[in-house]
């Protein structure tokens, strides 16, 4: 059981680098209410695009917008 905490402990920081090196090199992602049929135009989840952002880079974007809007 130790080893098994162990091995959660250590994999938990490679996996959240991972999706934070895959959330900087693609920061969107198509959309899951259009991606069936392709580019809803009414879909309000991605304004007509087909593509959202990620959820990664939204965290991203807010903290950097928090500092931002904190340091002036």
């Amino acid at each position: 059981m130790a080893a098994l905490v162990a091995l959660l402990a250590l994999s938990l920081p490679i996996v959240a680098l991972c999706y934070i090196a895959w959330c900087y090199a693609s920061p969107w992602s198509t959309c899951r209410r259009c991606a069936p049929g392709g580019k809803n135009r009414t879909c309000r989840a991605c304004d007509g695009t087909g593509m959202r952002p990620r959820l990664g880079w939204q965290l991203y974007v807010y903290a950097r917008r928090l500092h931002r809007d904190g340091t002036r």
